[in-house]
């Protein structure tokens, strides 16, 4: 789990009950089949699904902390830029609620397909890179370590199966600048964003998972100096996920 002390022994039981269960996720796998939330439905023609992250779409706790920031904060005025695009949940709840076109990232090629049936299929407007967003020119590509989890895509959670990916620079993107609104869920790469927040004027409003399980005390307390050095005031929490909006 990716939650701090005090949370994880809060949403433990429930954690196991609803969210990671292996019962409710046969279920779901064998019987259910799709992702429904609202008037949204997800395919999951995924490799690498374990059998009790299922229970998590039955249950519909499916990116619960992210899911309700958005609901509660995300307007038609947002244009939204999201790293971390999976399934295409967030992607297309965001798209949902601002109706303005999405910018998407995804490390994952095997994500790729399902991700693109996804988006199309809820009818949602976007732009999909299979590449890794950089702040610096001389970043060419980056190294990821692959596990057994489709979520688990990782710079800082190293197993012994990795891929290379080409990074893409944002400024290379020529529609970045009139994007306001930055979503991470990067599996510790929220880290390198917010060092380098700086470099992008144009967010305003920042959405980020942070992961307890990478970082540790000082480098979660330098994340949040670095927000606050940077204008940046916290707007919402929900667990481990936050909402922070630039001070103009």
């Amino acid at each position: 789990m990716v939650f701090n002390s005090i949370t994880k022994i809060l949403v433990t039981p429930f954690y196991y009950l609803f969210h990671h269960n292996y019962i409710f996720g046969m279920l779901h796998k064998h019987i259910v089949k799709k992702f429904y939330y609202k008037n949204l439905i997800f395919f999951l023609n995924i490799e690498n699904i374990p059998l009790q992250n299922y229970s998590s779409f039955l249950f519909k706790t499916y990116e619960y902390n992210d899911r309700k920031l958005i609901e509660r904060n995300i307007t038609k005025k947002n244009k939204c830029i999201v790293i971390g695009g999976g399934l295409g949940f967030i992607p297309c709840l965001t798209y949902k609620i601002s109706f303005n076109s999405v910018i998407i990232f995804e490390i994952n090629s095997n994500l790729i397909s399902n991700l693109k049936k996804n988006l199309f299929f809820n009818q949602c407007k976007f732009k999909l890179y299979n590449k890794n967003l950089t702040m610096f020119k001389n970043e060419k590509k980056k190294k990821f370590y692959l596990s057994k989890d489709f979520l688990s895509t990782s710079s800082r959670i190293k197993t012994d199966n990795y891929t290379v990916i080409e990074n893409l620079y944002y400024k290379k993107i020529k529609i970045f600048k009139n994007y306001d609104t930055l979503i991470i869920d990067a599996e510790g790469d929220e880290q390198y964003y917010i060092k380098n927040i700086k470099y992008l004027k144009n967010i305003k409003n920042l959405y980020f998972e942070l992961h307890h399980n990478i970082f540790n005390t000082k480098e979660i307390k330098k994340i949040m100096h670095n927000l606050k050095k940077n204008n940046f005031q916290l707007k919402d929490k929900c667990f481990n996920s936050y909402y922070f909006q630039r001070n103009i």
